[in-house]
């Protein structure tokens, strides 16, 4: 009924539900992370998505929904980027989730390339040129 009511009026279920501003690919890859509330934190975990706007992390060390977090990781090279790019993350903890023994939270942010890896302007748009080629999926 519902998928006839969706069609019927020609919306997007998925678009209307999906609030993130930015394409997320599914991109698995090592990640580590750091925040401060009264001592200083360290951990490492898996990036389940990433996009510009932010990433999701899996691991079993979630900081709390708020804290102010800077992430860092490596994405190896592959057909259109000849060499592996080392990205940082500085943003902030908006969601927590927890499943059984499968935790993750998620991070808002801006992405991008770390300083003396950037040979000029152009790298970023080459990147996201390549993720659309691997991965064009809405996570």
């Amino acid at each position: 009924m519902l998928a006839r009511v969706a069609t019927s009026r020609k919306i997007n279920v998925h678009r209307s539900i999906d609030r993130r501003a930015f394409n997320r690919f599914r991109i698995l890859v090592p990640v580590l992370f750091r925040w401060a509330d009264s001592a200083e934190h360290y951990d490492a975990g898996h990036s389940a998505n990433v996009g510009v706007g932010g990433l999701f992390i899996l691991t079993s060390k979630c900081p709390p929904v708020g804290t102010e977090v800077e992430v860092d990781f490596t994405i190896p090279a592959f057909d259109r980027i000849p060499r592996q790019l080392r990205f940082c993350c500085k943003g902030q903890v908006c969601r927590v989730e927890t499943c059984h023994e499968i935790a993750g939270f998620a991070v808002v942010g801006r992405i991008g390339l770390v300083e003396n890896e950037k040979q000029g302007h152009a790298i970023e748009e080459e990147v996201a040129a390549g993720l659309l080629t691997v991965s064009n999926v809405r996570q």
